[in-house]
């Protein structure tokens, strides 16, 4: 194994590491120190890799878009066309699958960094910016098999992204478990009626 794989491998763990200390710690408290401990090994070797955690937070949002992007993949597995992806998709998305990806507590705390923070804002531009830009891509696909009519994919894309987000701000204040699937389903709902799929296709 290279020094690049090994390199890479190491990052992987540590921002792992920080990711699962913030969820119990919480991101403010969550320090290099502690993230070390966790892992059992010296702070410096942490440092070595990441040399401040503002670099920690920009690479735990990374973490965070990869995992976010890996419901896209799930959505194409086994399916016959952009039909089936499509509406596979959107029932990822306003799920608990999708809910559950990323710790809020952790996401929120790291997404406040944007007003003082240029390269976390930034960060968060590219989560925003590429999931909406692979909707819109299968959005035109869509399009152009006929399975929908959207002639304007951006413009849609980015009213289901602000469904969704809002969906999902919301559903933290609703005090049951039922609630939130309730919100989840009616959000589902509205979703498929802008896209204007009414109907489960076949698997």
């Amino acid at each position: 194994m290279g020094l690049s794989n090994i390199s890479a491998i190491r990052k992987k763990e540590i921002v792992e590491a920080f990711y699962n200390t913030a969820i119990k710690e919480g991101l403010e408290s969550t320090s290099i120190a502690k993230i070390a401990k966790s892992l059992d090994i010296q702070p410096s070797l942490i440092i070595h890799y990441f040399k401040s955690k503002e670099e920690l937070v920009t690479a735990l949002i990374d973490h965070c878009l990869e995992l976010y992007l890996r419901i896209f993949e799930k959505a194409y597995t086994h399916r016959r066309n952009s039909s089936d992806v499509l509406y596979a998709l959107v029932q990822r998305m306003f799920s608990k699958d999708w809910n559950d990806l990323f710790d809020d507590g952790v996401y929120y705390s790291a997404y406040a960094l944007v007003y003082r923070e240029p390269q976390v804002k930034e960060k968060f531009n590219k989560i925003h910016k590429t999931l909406r830009a692979k909707f819109s891509s299968l959005l035109k696909e869509c399009d152009a098999f006929g399975h929908i009519n959207c002639k304007e994919p951006d413009q849609t894309s980015n009213l289901i992204f602000s469904l969704l987000d809002g969906t999902y701000y919301f559903i933290n204040m609703l005090d049951t478990d039922t609630e939130q699937k309730e919100h989840l389903k009616q959000s589902e709902e509205l979703a498929f009626k802008i896209l204007g799929l009414h109907k489960n296709p076949e698997n």
